[in-house]
């Protein structure tokens, strides 16, 4: 049997919302355009998708590269990285999972990016999605993975279905590593939204999301992109810490960092 391999087969770009706004212990948040894009793999042998941007794996005004990404430094191109991570992400879950792999971030613009969360979406040989990915970025330079599965279930994990996982990562330090979170996804072939909130015990403290109407990039679309969102990241980097200092003037609990978790993967389950 021939060993399988990952393709692009797709490029969409979204214009779009993040929201992040805290309940407690503190109010406060921001809502904010974005942009970003969706990066379709497939073992299914396809024309190269027309598109100017994202450069893949190469440098450019705008870019996608496959080695920020991963659960070590590696130098790979996105068709073996892809190939290698889907035969991971089969392990880890048991799953088999031949069909698409959807990349949902931000791209690099003018050579900077931060991703504080990028969605990684699996799919089965009839094309539903059966395992979402989250990995997470924090402002040190750690990262870490909330692994989503539903045992039991036939609907795809990005109709909407609510699924949890205990907190394992340091992400802010107004908020202590304890509690869940509530995971939520719809997406379609022109739309997607991720929802993320978090939970200490019953009382919800944070709710966030990211969500957009993707299209098909074009030279005039990106033109229109970067006037609109060129500035994107850095905008988001100084959003997060003058939220920052808007919650230590509030007077929030200030939680030091923790050393990271032993494990890099936080495996999570379907609950009704």
């Amino acid at each position: 049997m021939a060993q399988r391999r990952f393709q692009l087969n797709e490029v969409k770009l979204a214009w779009g919302l993040v929201k992040h706004h805290r309940a407690l212990p503190k109010a406060n948040g921001f809502t904010t355009g974005a942009c970003f894009v969706r990066l379709v793999f497939s073992t299914q042998t396809s024309p190269t998708p027309a598109h100017i941007y994202p450069v893949i794996d190469g440098k450019g005004l705008v870019s996608v590269s496959a080695h920020n990404y991963g659960f070590e430094p590696h130098s790979l191109k996105f068709p073996e990285f892809v190939t290698k991570l889907v035969n991971k992400i089969e392990l880890e879950t048991g799953l088999a999972l031949p069909g698409q792999v959807h990349l949902h971030t931000f791209p690099k613009i003018m050579g900077y990016v931060f991703n504080p969360v990028s969605f990684w979406y699996f799919h089965d040989e009839k094309q539903q999605c059966r395992v979402v990915m989250c990995e997470v970025n924090n402002t040190f330079g750690e990262r870490h993975f909330y692994l989503l599965t539903a045992p039991g279930s036939q609907a795809p994990l990005n109709k909407g279905i609510l699924l949890h996982a205990r907190k394992e990562f340091h992400v802010s330090p107004f908020f202590p590593v304890s509690g869940r979170y509530e995971f939520r996804f719809v997406s379609s072939s022109d739309r997607t939204l991720a929802r993320i909130n978090y939970f200490e015990g019953s009382v919800q403290q944070l709710s966030t999301s990211v969500s957009g109407e993707l299209m098909h990039p074009s030279t005039l679309l990106w033109g229109k992109t970067l006037l609109k969102y060129g500035w994107f990241t850095l905008a988001v980097i100084s959003k997060i810490h003058w939220q920052a200092v808007k919650l230590l003037f509030k007077g929030a609990k200030f939680h030091g960092k923790p050393a990271p978790p032993r494990q890099t993967i936080t495996q999570t389950e379907f609950e009704a």
